[in-house]
């Protein structure tokens, strides 16, 4: 009885390892059986089983039968069913021969296991055949030349570099003759221009001028109008009586202007005018009268005027 047991278990085993057997497929194929020496041929590696195969993918060493190369390897690919029933690997090898003859390709062996059996299985792939010709010589035929390289129109693309050098080498010849020509006329390399010094009076009556183009106080800035005028006129002449005018008020201003012989008394009277008008607008908030603003304007450039230092 207890024989009897154990035989039925080895049938139901075996009948499950067959069913497992039968449901897994291993192919190697070649895309070509024929081909020239030196050639291509691709080798594909292929896998189907359960999807829950664990699959040892063969490997190919570089060189086989001595004389069939690898000469690449595509990654190995997973392919479910639309089922999910089953699964494919395949990889995609690519062969040459650079040996004339006919060759057999030995079966693969593919290792796998189909959890949750964990016994190893092996399956191999059917033997392959490959043959590899040269290229046939007609000896009736005369030996022909090597064909030579064919000759290529250069673009403007590869001359532009050596355009490039030939206008930086002219520069630099012209450069050096200009300078040597220079200094055998013994003249300056570089000539800068020189900065063009403004006196005090040329200053102010610029700035004065600039001052009129604005038509401040023509716009109802009358306040604006006064400060910039009081203050071109202090720096004409902290510049042109060394007086720290920026820094004085009106009365001290004319304080210390008042024995200097550079300034006469009619050109103190229309600034001490101006100051005082200036003053008014600026902080009593008086509103002068257009011909008042026109004649402070006039009275700061006849100042500078008769107070210019020859």
């Amino acid at each position: 009885m207890r024989f009897l047991k154990t035989y039925l278990l080895i049938i139901f085993l075996a009948l499950l390892t067959g069913s497992y057997c039968q449901d897994v497929s291993v192919t190697a194929k070649l895309d070509t059986n024929a081909m020239l020496i030196g050639d291509h041929v691709g080798l594909t590696l292929k896998f189907t089983g359960p999807p829950k195969s664990q699959v040892l993918w063969p490997f190919m060493p570089d060189t086989i039968l001595k004389s069939i190369t690898v000469i690449g390897r595509g990654k190995i690919d997973t392919v479910y069913a639309a089922d999910k029933k089953s699964v494919t690997y395949s990889q995609q090898l690519n062969l040459t021969c650079y040996d004339s003859g006919f060759y057999t390709v030995p079966s693969i062996p593919f290792r796998y296991r189909i959890m949750p059996d964990t016994t190893v299985t092996v399956a191999q792939s059917s033997m392959m055949l490959l043959a590899v010709h040269t290229v046939k010589v007609d000896t009736t035929q005369a030996i022909k030349p090597i064909i030579g390289p064919l000759k290529v129109p250069i673009t403007f693309r590869e001359m532009l570099p050596w355009i490039l050098a030939a206008l930086a080498i002219i520069l630099l010849i012209a450069a050096v003759i200009w300078y040597l020509n220079k200094r055998r006329k013994r003249e300056p390399v570089f000539t800068l221009k020189p900065k063009v010094v403004l006196l005090p009076h040329e200053t102010a009556l610029q700035d004065i001028e600039k001052l009129r183009l604005k038509k401040l106080w023509q716009a109802g800035r009358i306040k604006e109008y006064h400060s910039e005028l009081t203050e071109i006129l202090r720096r004409y002449i902290e510049d042109r009586f060394q007086v720290p005018a920026l820094e004085q008020t009106s009365g001290e201003i004319t304080m210390s202007l008042m024995n200097n012989p550079g300034c006469p008394r009619p050109a103190l009277d229309k600034l001490g005018n101006l100051l005082i008008m200036a003053d008014m607008a600026k902080f009593a908030k008086v509103q002068p009268l257009a011909m008042e603003n026109e004649k402070s304007l006039n009275d700061g450039i006849e100042f500078v005027n008769e107070t210019t230092h020859v």
